[in-house]
C-alpha cells in the first residue's frame, strides 16, 4: 500500500514540475505578447484546467490524466505568487513606457 501511494506522489510532484508554473509562464510567454494584465497566473492556470478537462492540451491523452492534479494544485500556489506580485503588475500595466525599450534576448 505504501508503495503506491509513494508511486503517486512521485507522479503528481513529476508532473507538477513538468508542467511550470502558470504564474511564471503567463508572465514570460503570454503578457509580452497580449498585454500585461493582473493576476496573469491565476488566469492561465484556470485555462490549463479547462484545457485539460476539455482534451484540448497538445499531448497524449494520458498525460492529460497526470497534469490535470498539477494544474488543480498549482492554482492557489499560482494565486499567492500572483498576489505578491501585484504591485509589479499594476506598475506595470499603469507605466508602459518604463518597459518599452527592453528586448528579450
Amino acid at each position: 500500500m505504501n508503495t503506491k501511494r509513494g508511486l503517486t506522489i512521485i507522479l503528481v510532484l513529476t508532473a507538477a514540475l513538468a508542467s511550470g508554473c502558470a504564474s511564471i509562464r503567463a508572465r514570460t510567454d503570454v503578457l509580452p505578447r497580449q498585454g500585461w494584465t493582473v493576476y496573469p497566473g491565476t488566469q492561465q492556470g484556470v485555462k490549463d484546467i479547462d484545457a485539460a478537462v476539455d482534451g484540448r492540451l497538445p499531448y497524449p491523452g494520458w498525460m492529460h490524466v497526470l497534469l490535470l492534479p498539477a494544474f488543480v494544485l498549482d492554482l492557489p500556489v499560482g494565486a499567492v505568487f500572483d498576489t505578491l506580485a501585484l504591485p509589479y503588475d499594476l506598475y506595470r500595466m499603469h507605466h508602459p513606457e518604463d518597459f518599452a525599450g527592453r528586448k528579450r534576448k
